[in-house]
């Protein structure tokens, strides 16, 4: 599940740059380092990520740049993509810790060709085909708590014609989500890469020394991370269904800033949706990292879950066909290392994701036999909307 991004200056800053002085420190950056690490969890499926991890291992590896941003299988994730503005695309070396597990060093290589014409992790999901069809209900729900707040649900309704949707009543405006990663291309050199697909290790870690060297690199590109840049802890989501509705809970996650769930589930031709947010709507755009000032901002404005928050109840009205897919995100820390010539980026979250699970034991019937390919259609209606 990746959704295209990109970091593209815009005209505006190319102006801005033109007509006014930059730092020194600015107008001698020659590279940029991005790395975003990630912690991804399945509770109730334990051992999936080992099983996981060995089929991916018999088919040569499976890991490629762009999971961080959205892993699929449990275990630890990390992208790695070098903007070397004196020679664009060129290999580079980065030297880690011995702690992270994947010997004394990782190459950078420039991304296939596929992911720089949209067909790679990062620009895979850019436009999805959809299948004619509707119309589709869509409702949804915000807040924790045992009571469906008033003015819910939110509902419009939805129909595919050409390949397009077609909105009937007022559809839900994803949050507006700064895209802080990059859009790989031929001017960067990516960590994982076609020669290497290796999965970061269970254990690894990321506290140490870094000392990236290349053509047209600064010879003084080393830094060192600590632990509150480190992968995150695994984030323990569990949920227990009671008569008044879906309990979840879980354990604190440490450098955890805030929190935030969205759930999903679909019934024939009905999708609905929730989240923890108390002002609104809030789709599943906020399951990704987001800049610590948009963390505190949204924390304040009781979208996102404060970092003491340890439990939320879905109200027993939104989901009564059966426990709906959960997502959850513990929101991590954010740093820039600026030397002259160069700067490095890194970010850091974790996530879980509960799988959906059926309802009560009702008889078979014709339309309950027709469920997963309308649940199916559901799937790829909500890729088209929100690009997941």
């Amino acid at each position: 599940m990746h959704v295209s991004h990109s970091l593209v200056p815009s005209a505006l800053a190319f102006a801005l740059a033109a007509v006014l002085p930059a730092p020194a420190a600015a107008q001698a950056t020659q590279a940029d380092l991005y790395i975003d690490v990630a912690t991804h969890t399945m509770p109730g499926m334990a051992g999936l990520g080992a099983l996981g991890r060995v089929a991916g291992a018999m088919g040569g590896g499976n890991a490629s740049y762009g999971m961080a941003r959205h892993p699929g299988m449990p275990g630890k994730y990390m992208d790695v993509a070098l903007d070397n503005r004196s020679k664009p695309g060129a290999p580079a070396s980065q030297a880690i810790p011995r702690d992270l597990r994947l010997g004394d060093k990782i190459d950078l290589l420039p991304p296939e060709r596929k992911t720089q014409d949209g067909g790679g992790a990062d620009g895979a999901t850019a436009n999805v085909a959809l299948a004619d069809g509707g119309p589709y209900t869509i409702r949804y729900y915000w807040g924790c708590g045992e009571q469906v707040r008033a003015g819910q649900p939110a509902e419009f309704t939805m129909s595919v014609r050409n390949g397009k949707p077609v909105h009937s009543g007022r559809a839900m405006t994803p949050r507006s989500v700064p895209q802080h990663g990059i859009n790989p291309g031929p001017q960067h050199a990516l960590w994982p890469n076609p020669a290497n697909r290796k999965s970061v290790p269970a254990k690894a870690s990321l506290v140490g020394a870094h000392h990236v060297t290349g053509d047209g690199l600064p010879g003084s590109m080393q830094f060192d991370l600590g632990r509150e840049h480190d992968f995150l802890p695994e984030l323990k989501l569990e949920r227990e269904a009671t008569d008044q509705g879906t309990q979840l809970r879980w354990n604190g996650v440490d450098g955890a800033r805030a929190y935030f769930i969205h759930a999903t589930a679909s019934d024939g031709d009905t999708i609905v949706m929730w989240s923890s947010s108390e002002d609104g709507y809030a789709g599943p755009e906020l399951v990704d990292f987001l800049p610590e000032s948009l963390v505190a901002q949204w924390t304040k404005k009781r979208t996102l879950l404060g970092a003491d928050a340890r439990n939320c109840k879905i109200p027993r009205e939104v989901f009564t066909g059966g426990a709906p897919m959960v997502q959850m995100i513990a929101y991590g820390n954010q740093r820039t290392i600026s030397q002259p010539g160069w700067r490095v980026h890194v970010r850091n979250k974790s996530t879980a994701m509960l799988m959906p699970s059926g309802g009560g034991a009702a008889p078979a019937t014709t339309q309950d036999a027709a469920k997963p390919a309308a649940k199916d259609g559901a799937k790829k209606l909500l890729k088209g909307l929100f690009g997941r």
